[in-house]
């Protein structure tokens, strides 16, 4: 149960991990201030979530602990470590392109790479995608949100 094998479980780094995210989210929210229940503080719900966060991770760890789950080295077996790269590049490439190209521009051109390069399917079915799921959370985000997006390119078109 203790030993070596206990720290090359996913769960155990996993449940770590949110355990420290989790201390410092409440940790924020205790020095905001916490307030009253009645007169809540800037830091009131970064506390409860944080302590929320905690719990949860400890219950994370304490049932790694009871049930052998996958080992660490599992996780990236079989990684298609090319592809990984390739949309991190791409990612990088949508954010310095994001402003002068526009948000329907930059959203179109990184669906249809990634739909036709790192995961393939059809170009009918990738073509239609990668232009209206943009064009709508365009649509939505702008017109329905009344939240300004980077037209960029599509200026004169979109307004």
């Amino acid at each position: 149960m203790w030993g070596r094998d206990v720290l090359k479980r996913t769960e155990v780094w996993g449940g770590l991990f949110w355990l420290v995210l989790g201390a410092f989210v409440l940790s924020q929210g205790r020095d905001l201030g916490h307030g009253a229940i009645n007169d809540p503080g800037a830091g009131f719900a970064l506390i409860w979530i944080g302590a929320l966060i905690i719990f949860l991770a400890v219950v994370v760890i304490i049932s790694a602990f009871r049930d052998a789950g996958p080992a660490l080295a599992s996780l990236w077996a079989d990684t298609r470590w090319g592809k990984v790269a390739a949309v991190v590049v791409l990612l990088l490439a949508f954010g310095f392109l994001f402003e002068p190209l526009g948000f329907v521009v930059c959203a179109t051109l990184m669906l249809l790479i990634l739909m036709t390069l790192i995961d393939p399917v059809g170009l009918t079915r990738a073509i239609p995608i990668a232009l209206l799921v943009p064009l709508a959370a365009w649509w939505t985000i702008s017109k329905g949100l009344k939240i300004q997006m980077p037209t960029g390119v599509l200026a004169p078109w979109l307004g």
